[in-house]
C-alpha cells in the first residue's frame, strides 16, 4: 500500500482522469479494469463493467460487500464508463477518501488508492489471464519524462524513452506482457492507444537502451506482425518532454519488420530535405511576417540568429533559410548544442586526428567539414561552452579550422545559421556568452513568436496534425468537435507547436469515435484550461460583455464527464462551452463537499472568481433533503 504522500503525489489532478489508458484499455476487448482491495488477509479483486455501477458497501443491498464495521451499508458507488472510473460516496458514516481528502464524487486513474472508512481499494489492469498490467497513466508517465530530465540536467546523466507499437493490428492484450518481462523494476509502461506503448528507462545509456529494444522487438513475433521500437536518448532527442516523446514516435516510424530498432535524432544530424506540404505552410499573420524576413536572408549570406520557445519551429526556418538560397540542394548539418558532453564539443564540430584523444581510434571528420558548400545549423547555440565559442568565432572570421590533433589548417565554405530559446545579449552583456562571437552570428536575429501569440494558426495547425496523424496511425478520424477546438485555442501551449502536434497525434490514437472530442485531449491541457492558466486578455472582452466581472476572472475551458454530441452550430460553441464549464464547478464543488475554498484551491482560482462564475453560470448547490 502507497503512503499518503505517495498517493497524493500519483493522483494529482484526479479530478479528471489522469491519462487515457483506462480508454485504452477498454477499446482492446481482452483487458480489463478491476477493483483490489485486502482485507481479513486477503487479497481480493471485482472486474468493473462498463456503465455498470457497482455499489460496495458493509451489507446488502450492496452488489460488493466487505464485512468491515468501517463501512456503510451503502457506502460508495463505483462506475467505470466512456473511458473513466469514477466513485460517488453514498451518504457514508465515515466518508470515501482520496489523496487524503473526502470526497464526494471524484475520478479515478489507474493505481490511484480510494479508501472507503479503512478499506483501501485500488484501480488496476488486468490481462485476459488474470495477471496484473501493472501500467502507469499516461500523464503519469509525462511527469516522470519531466522528473527524469531535470534529474539528468542537474547530474549530467543519460536516460532513455522507447516508443513500442505493432506492425499490423494486434491489440496491447497480445503483446503487453511480453514486453514487461524484457524490462526491470524501475522502467516504467504506460499503454498508448491500443496497439502501443511508451516505456521509460531511467540512467539507461545508448548501450542498454538498444539491448532493451532489440530484446523487447525481439519478444514477440506473429505470422503477420512484430513489434517496432523507436529510441530516444538523452540529451540528443531534446531538452523537454514534448521533444523526447515526438523523437521516440518518430524513430518507430522509421522501424520495419526488416530493421525492428530505430534511433531518433543524434546530436548531430543532416536534416533531411523535405517537399512543401500539401496547401503550402500553415502561418498566420505573425508569421507571415517573420517568413518574408526569411524570403529576404535567404538569398544573402549574412549569418542569422533564430529566437524563439523551445517548439516553436525554428528548425523547420532554419531548413527554409537554406532552401532559399543558393546553397539549396546542399547539405544541412544540425548540431545540438546541448547535447555534447563539453569535452567533445571541438571535435564534433571540427572532426580529430586519430589518436587526438583517449578513444579516437580513427580519423573523424567534424560538422563544419561535412557540411562544407552546405549550411550548419548550430541549435542551442547558448549552450555552447567558452573554448567552443572561441574557436568557432575563428572559423567565422577565416573560414578554416584544423581538426583537434592536427595543425592543418581545413578551409570550408558554409553558412552558419544559429538557434536559441536563451537571451544571447543579456548574456553577451553579462559576460556569459562572447559578445563578438554574439555579434558576428547575429548578422540578423529573427524572433519567432511563441504559438499562444499566433493562435490564428492553432486550428489550421491542429486540423494539418489531425490529417497526417490519422493517415499514420491508420485510424479515420475526421475533424474535431467546437468544444475540444475552443479549448485549444484557448490553451497557452508552453511546448508551442511540438505540444499541439503531440496533443493531436495522442488524440488521434486514443479516441474511439470520428470526432476528437475534449474526453480525448490530455489531462494536462483540460486542468490548465480549468484553472484559467489558458486565459489570454485578448479572450476576456469587456468588463460589460462579462457582466461586470472582477479583473482576476478566469474564461474556463471544461472538463467534460458528457459522451460526444452532434457538433453544434457556430452561434451555439459558447453555450455549450458554458453548460461543460457549469459541469466542471458542479463536479469539483461536489467532491470538496461544496466547500468553495476547497474547490477553488484545486481549481487554482480566487474564492471571489469561483463565486462569480457560479452566479453567472447558475451553479447552485442541491437542496438538501
Amino acid at each position: 500500500m502507497r503512503s499518503g504522500k505517495s498517493v497524493q503525489d500519483d493522483a494529482a489532478k484526479t479530478w479528471t482522469l489522469a491519462g487515457r489508458s483506462i480508454s485504452a484499455i477498454q477499446q482492446t476487448a481482452a483487458l480489463g479494469i478491476a477493483l483490489v482491495w485486502h482485507y481479513a488477509g486477503k487479497t481480493e479483486r471485482r472486474l468493473l463493467s462498463p456503465d455498470t455501477p457497482l455499489v460496495v458497501g458493509r451489507a446488502v443491498p450492496a452488489a460488493l460487500c466487505i464485512d468491515d464495521r468501517t463501512l456503510s451499508r451503502e457506502h460508495a458507488r463505483f462506475l467505470l464508463s466512456r473511458g473513466r472510473v469514477w466513485v460517488d460516496d453514498l451518504g457514508s458514516k465515515n466518508g470515501t477518501f482520496l489523496d487524503g481528502r473526502r470526497v464526494s464524487r471524484a475520478g479515478i486513474a489507474i493505481g490511484d488508492e480510494v479508501v472507503l472508512g479503512s478499506v483501501a481499494l485500488r484501480v488496476q489492469a488486468f490481462g485476459a489471464g488474470g495477471e496484473s498490467l501493472d501500467l502507469e497513466g499516461e500523464e503519469k508517465l509525462l511527469r516522470r519524462v519531466e522528473d527524469e530530465l531535470t534529474r539528468a540536467r542537474h547530474f549530467r546523466r543519460p536516460f532513455a524513452l522507447l516508443h513500442v507499437r505493432m506492425s499490423a493490428a494486434v491489440t496491447a492484450e497480445g503483446w503487453i506482457n511480453a514486453v514487461r518481462a524484457c524490462l526491470q523494476p524501475v522502467h516504467r509502461v504506460a499503454l498508448y492507444g491500443t496497439c502501443a506503448a511508451h516505456v521509460l528507462l531511467p540512467e539507461a545509456g545508448a548501450e542498454e537502451a538498444s539491448r532493451t529494444a532489440q530484446a523487447i522487438a525481439a519478444s514477440f513475433v506473429g505470422s503477420d506482425a512484430r513489434l517496432l521500437v523507436g529510441l530516444a536518448l538523452y540529451p540528443d532527442a531534446g531538452s523537454t518532454a514534448d521533444e523526447v516523446f515526438a523523437a521516440a514516435r518518430e524513430a518507430a516510424r522509421h522501424a520495419s519488420p526488416e530493421r525492428p530498432v530505430a534511433c531518433g535524432p543524434a546530436a548531430t544530424s543532416v536534416l533531411a530535405r523535405e517537399e512543401p506540404e500539401e496547401g503550402g505552410i500553415i502561418a498566420g499573420q505573425q508569421m507571415r511576417e517573420v517568413l518574408e524576413t526569411v524570403r529576404r536572408v535567404g538569398a544573402s549570406r549574412i549569418p542569422v540568429i533564430l529566437h524563439g520557445e523551445t517548439g516553436t519551429g525554428k528548425e523547420v526556418v532554419a531548413r527554409m533559410i537554406h532552401e532559399g538560397g543558393p546553397r539549396k540542394g546542399r547539405r544541412v548539418v544540425r548540431v545540438n548544442c546541448g547535447a555534447i558532453p563539453k569535452d567533445l564539443v571541438e571535435s564534433t564540430l571540427f572532426g580529430h586526428e586519430r589518436g587526438a584523444f583517449t578513444g579516437a581510434l580513427q580519423q573523424q571528420k567534424g560538422v563544419f567539414e561535412e557540411a562544407d558548400g552546405g549550411t550548419v545549423f548550430l541549435d542551442e547555440i547558448g549552450e555552447l561552452p567558452p573554448p567552443a565559442q572561441a574557436a568557432l568565432l575563428r572559423v567565422l572570421e577565416s573560414g578554416s579550422f584544423s581538426r583537434v590533433g592536427s595543425s592543418r589548417e581545413i578551409e570550408v565554405d558554409v553558412r552558419v545559421v544559429a538557434a536559441t530559446h536563451r537571451d544571447l545579449e543579456a548574456m553577451a552583456a553579462s559576460g556569459a556568452f562572447r559578445a563578438d562571437l554574439y555579434y558576428r552570428l547575429g548578422g540578423v536575429v529573427i524572433d519567432i513568436p511563441p504559438l499562444r501569440a499566433r493562435t490564428d494558426e492553432i486550428e489550421p495547425l491542429a486540423r494539418h496534425f489531425l490529417r497526417a496523424a490519422s493517415a499514420a496511425n491508420g485510424r479515420h478520424v475526421e475533424g474535431i468537435t467546437p468544444e475540444a477546438l475552443a479549448l485549444l485555442c484557448a490553451y497557452a501551449w508552453p511546448g508551442n507547436v511540438r505540444e499541439l502536434r503531440n496533443v493531436i497525434e495522442r488524440a488521434v490514437v486514443v479516441t474511439p469515435g470520428a470526432l476528437v472530442g475534449l474526453e480525448d485531449l490530455p489531462p494536462r491541457v483540460r486542468a490548465a484550461a480549468a484553472r484559467g492558466e489558458s486565459e489570454r486578455p485578448a479572450d476576456r472582452g469587456t468588463d460589460a460583455e462579462l457582466g461586470g466581472a472582477p479583473p482576476d476572472v478566469a474564461v474556463f475551458c471544461p472538463t467534460p464527464s458528457a459522451p460526444k454530441e452532434a457538433p453544434p452550430e457556430g452561434g451555439r460553441v459558447r453555450g455549450k462551452v458554458q453548460q461543460y464549464e457549469a459541469k466542471l464547478l458542479q463536479d469539483m464543488l461536489e467532491t470538496a463537499g461544496w466547500n468553495r475554498t476547497e474547490a477553488a484551491r484545486r481549481l487554482g482560482i480566487p474564492v471571489r472568481t469561483l463565486s462569480y462564475r457560479m452566479k453567472v453560470l447558475g451553479v447552485k448547490r442541491p437542496s438538501s433533503r
